[in-house]
């Protein structure tokens, strides 16, 4: 694949999010770089805190941020107006001397900012309140302000308790007026999304240790650790691929009516009625839709175009 005249990120690339006004960089320590709309730098490189990224979420325009550093047992969760950029804050070794709540440290430049006693497991939003999971604690709804719409109990799967980890809930959706929680051992639960509720619950029957799921509307994309990936939906059967590895990224096509993967050094296209594979010679991390074409963003911070234009 050709590799566009786009110059590449200065930094192994865990993430990027695209707002109105261009794209938010995010590195695998942490770093933030913008990126105006045809992906070009237009600031340096900022960490507000000294902490790998856990999660990132849009929220109109604020980005939402998880920190966690299971070294030091720490965990924060700030926001970011994006319209007032980014700011480098604390080093690391401060972290280690202000360990308690009234002398904590936190992320430079946050819109605000709270300390977590519990490791977030996931993270979500969607136009007006984002849902995050805490270890152990439970789900919490909040909205623009950071003030709690709802809060629930953590997610149980009654047939999954006697396997290990099984329960650890490992990915979490907003789609339309519902919120989609999926476990390791494929546990799915499903609350309303203005009060909590529970609408249903249920384990898919796959052996396999879930890593990831991606949703689009009712299509979900089940990602095991082992490379398998099912295409699970509640009213048609279930589309099964075997995959070199683990995947890297999804996002559903509608170009294409199929889902369209970055595995294991390879980009794959998922539909009902094809299975289409071509090998890569680095390790995508994320595919992004840029224009009209599809870029995957590479381990090495270069961007490349997609084999399915």
């Amino acid at each position: 694949m050709p590799e566009l005249k786009v110059e590449p990120l200065p930094f192994h690339p865990a993430q990027i999010l695209k707002w109105d006004e261009g794209y938010i960089a995010i590195s695998i320590d942490g770093d933030f770089l913008q990126l105006d709309t045809d992906l070009q730098q237009i600031s340096e490189m900022r960490k507000p805190f000294p902490c790998p990224v856990k999660h990132c979420v849009l929220l109109e325009k604020q980005l939402i941020t998880t920190w966690v550093d299971h070294e030091l047992m720490v965990a924060r969760m700030g926001s970011f107006k994006l319209d007032d950029g980014f700011v480098t804050g604390p080093e690391r070794g401060e972290l280690r001397t202000r360990r308690y709540v009234d002398s904590a440290v936190h992320p430079s430049g946050a819109f605000w900012s709270h300390s977590l006693d519990a490791e977030p497991l996931v993270l979500c939003s969607n136009a007006k309140q984002f849902v995050f999971i805490l270890w152990k604690k439970g789900i919490y709804s909040m909205g623009v302000d950071a003030g709690e719409h709802w809060r629930n109990p953590e997610p149980k799967w009654k047939d999954l308790e006697r396997l290990p980890h099984a329960e650890v809930v490992i990915s979490a959706s907003i789609q339309g007026s519902t919120l989609h929680v999926w476990s390791r051992g494929s546990g799915h639960n499903q609350y309303n999304l203005e009060n909590g509720q529970l609408l249903d619950s249920q384990i898919l029957e796959f052996d396999g240790i879930l890593n990831s799921v991606y949703s689009f509307e009712e299509n979900h994309l089940l990602c095991y650790e082992s490379g398998d990936v099912v295409w699970h939906r509640t009213d048609a059967p279930q589309v099964h691929l075997k995959l070199k590895g683990p995947v890297q990224h999804a996002i559903w096509s509608s170009q294409h009516d199929a889902w369209h993967i970055a595995g294991w050094r390879e980009e794959v296209l998922l539909s009902e009625t094809n299975k289409e594979r071509h090998v890569i010679d680095d390790l995508p991390v994320q595919i992004l839709n840029y224009n009209d074409s599809s870029l995957l963003l590479m381990n090495n911070g270069a961007f490349v175009e997609s084999s399915f234009q």
